[in-house]
């Protein structure tokens, strides 16, 4: 059994969103620095951040694309990074941009 505070993490972007510890203790428990953790299900990416604390790299996956966004939002906030496009190292604010624009374009 661990003890985990659940104060002060959550924001309310998420309606499952967990403390960033919870994940800290199973990723330096079971992995070394460099070593990659599997995320599935990342909604509010705290695993992402997790992972990132800790030196670790987390392949992450998410269905809905407002939660990606929500992730990727927040590992931005906790590590002072800007996320990047793998394959034309667009940045994450230029992607959002894009798809502003071309879901204005398509609207009714």
């Amino acid at each position: 059994m661990w003890d985990v505070d659940q104060q002060g993490e959550n924001d309310g972007v998420h309606p499952t969103q967990k403390p960033t510890l919870l994940f800290e203790k199973p990723i330096t428990f079971h992995t070394r620095r460099g070593e990659v953790v599997m995320e599935p299900f990342s909604g509010s990416g705290t695993q992402l951040i997790a992972a990132e604390r800790h030196g670790r790299r987390c392949f992450a996956m998410e269905l809905s694309p407002a939660f990606v966004d929500v992730a990727v939002l927040r590992w931005q906030r906790a590590t002072g990074q800007q996320a990047t496009l793998d394959g034309d190292g667009s940045s994450f604010d230029d992607v959002s941009a894009q798809r502003s624009v071309a879901a204005e374009e398509h609207a009714p």
